[in-house]
């Protein structure tokens, strides 16, 4: 993309840094009359403004993707601050130092959120107005007027902060979608004459990559005339559109499921994350809560205060499921789910499934290496037997560890599988998380999670 576009995270990272730096140097003032640091506060501003890029490069924070709805803004800023805030206190908790103003930096946080939050608002409401004006755009045309024409075209009407405008369609066959005033129509004969007269600075080629003459003619144009070329190829036939290229010297080979947790690396700070994450959680909340709900458990109902069941893990392989037991023992209890209004469910019960603190022991099975936090809910063995059969690509989701939450909790599909398709939405969601996991993408499921139990879930039951 031109202009604006290809500097658009500099310039809000340059913002950014800014801000943080203003935000920090009027609350030092406030806090102590001066602007003349300490050398103990020129180490800290440079710890803070290390750790925030830190933090933004691991959460994405300027990815266009991420700067396009005010909501999606301020969530990813909410996390931003929040990690920033822990990271921070974890390094002066590691140095001892503890002589820094805890009012400075409360208020140094407060400061800066409202700034950054102005400057998000500021940069893409002044963008918007400069492109409306007609500015910084990459001028592009479509190849071909089918199903992933019509994708293409939607994408790039979905929003100014794409930095592109689409400036007409071409097709030998009648295109298939309706397309707004002001974008031209016209046949591929018509294409070479259109691009040269309207200076376009992009091709994008949606047809069958049978036709070799015509690419290879097309290309042959782009390349004498300094116009980018693109195949948009058409994978609308596979269920999971995730592709990977490779190449083998000369060789493309293509992959049609990436998975991220192959690498070493990522599967180290996934496991990284968990035991860190489990620890505190068992530390300083299960160690307390346990003893608690243990002796309402057993005032309330006969049985033990765990229920223990064989789930199916990573691999396919067994592994026993921790959780807070809130039913009465059963015989159906490693075949029947729960449903609305069981009878099954304790008193406790209830309060236990509603809040979803019966899910806590699980954190043991994260510590143990069972599980993880955030990954595809762990099915009983008779369920994973029947849905494998039933349903098609259900085993992939057996590729990872199983997670106390995921995808398809925060997006609808927690709790009773009352018909197929529920469950084929679950596993859809789960392969989509498999293909696209980075750990910006389990921090944010795991906020939405705590989101999702604060608010009340209407399938917790």
């Amino acid at each position: 993309m031109k202009g604006y576009s290809k500097y658009f995270w500099f310039i809000h990272f340059i913002g950014d840094v800014f801000f943080i730096n203003i935000a920090f140097v009027v609350m030092y003032y406030f806090k102590f009359d001066t602007i003349d640091f300490s050398d103990k506060y020129r180490f800290l501003i440079i710890i803070y403004n290390a750790i925030w890029i830190l933090v933004c490069l691991m959460l994405k924070l300027y990815e266009i993707k991420q700067l396009k709805r005010l909501d999606r803004i301020l969530f990813n800023l909410f996390k931003a601050f929040v990690f920033n805030a822990l990271i921070m206190s974890a390094v002066l908790f590691s140095l001892k130092a503890s002589e820094f103003s805890r009012e400075h930096l409360y208020a140094t946080y407060l400061m800066l959120l409202i700034l950054i939050i102005f400057w998000r608002f500021i940069a893409i409401q002044s963008i918007k107005v400069y492109r409306k004006s007609g500015y910084n755009y990459s001028k592009i045309v479509i190849v071909g007027g089918g199903e992933v024409a019509k994708q293409l075209y939607s994408y790039f009407n979905s929003d100014d902060v794409l930095g592109v405008k689409l400036m007409g369609i071409f097709s030998d066959t009648e295109h298939t979608f309706d397309v707004k005033d002001g974008v031209t129509i016209g046949t591929i004969n018509d294409l070479e004459t259109f691009v040269l007269d309207n200076s376009i600075d992009e091709i994008f080629y949606t047809l069958p990559l049978t036709y070799t003459k015509k690419i290879k003619s097309l290309v042959d144009f782009c390349d004498k005339k300094m116009i980018r070329f693109k195949i948009v190829p058409d994978f609308r036939g596979f269920i999971f559109k995730r592709v990977n290229i490779d190449f083998f010297d000369d060789v493309p080979v293509i992959t049609l499921r990436e998975e991220p947790l192959t690498d070493f690396i990522n599967r180290f700070l996934k496991r990284m994350f968990d035991l860190l994450f489990s620890s505190f959680v068992i530390i300083f909340f299960l160690s307390w809560i346990f003893p608690i709900l243990a002796i309402i458990i057993k005032l309330t109902s006969k049985g033990p205060i765990l229920f223990k069941q064989l789930r199916s893990g990573v691999n396919n392989e067994e592994f026993v499921c921790y959780k807070f037991r809130s039913m009465t023992l059963s015989s159906d209890s490693e075949s029947k789910q729960a449903t609305l209004g069981d009878a099954r469910i304790t008193k406790i019960g209830v309060f236990l499934r509603k809040t979803s603190l019966d899910e806590f022991p699980q954190f043991i099975n994260v510590f143990l290496g069972d599980m993880s936090i955030v990954g595809p809910r762990p099915h009983m063995l008779l369920h994973t037997k029947e849905y494998s059969e039933l349903i098609n690509k259900y085993m992939v989701r057996q590729l990872v560890k199983p997670g106390i939450t995921g995808v398809a909790q925060i997006r609808g599909y927690r709790g009773e599988t009352k018909q197929l398709q529920d469950m084929e939405g679950r596993v859809r969601f789960d392969v989509w998380y498999i293909e696209n996991w980075s750990l910006a993408l389990d921090i944010n499921i795991i906020f939405q999670t705590l989101w999702n139990i604060l608010k009340g879930d209407e399938k917790a039951y």
